[in-house]
């Protein structure tokens, strides 16, 4: 079945397979404008761990549905990478476990509070008493 690069991505494409990769196994050629994915069923026979067998019927919209999500994420991942980037070193560099501070001051909108008896968990910097 042929998967269009200009809509999905390699890894969105992967971990699609992968995602199913229980009950399908998962062939991916990669094309000029196309990703071709073979599926075989794995198991033609019910189990007890698996009484009812899957047919492509169940599978194909468990692929489509799956792939559609990945795809998701993948482009949700792009979209916010900087801002947890900017999150996590913001942390590290508050905490003194980054030798380089975060860009930014520490005075921005989102570290200032006026009340901070709400806060569960404080990271401080003190200095060790002489």
């Amino acid at each position: 079945m042929p998967v269009d690069k200009r809509i999905y991505s390699k890894p969105a494409v992967l971990r699609a397979c992968y995602w199913l990769s229980k009950d399908v196994t998962f062939r991916l050629e990669e094309q000029s404008d196309w990703f071709m994915v073979t599926m075989r069923l794995g198991s033609l026979v019910a189990t007890l761990e698996r009484p009812k067998v899957k047919s492509f019927d169940d599978i194909l919209p468990e692929f489509f549905q799956s792939l559609l999500d990945q795809q998701l994420h993948v482009d949700i991942q792009a979209e916010t990478a900087s801002i947890r980037e900017l999150i996590i070193a913001k942390a590290f560099a508050e905490s003194g476990i980054l030798e380089d501070f975060a860009p930014g001051t520490f005075d921005d909108p989102v570290s200032a509070r006026t009340d901070k008896s709400t806060d569960l968990v404080q990271i401080g910097v003190t200095s060790p008493s002489a």
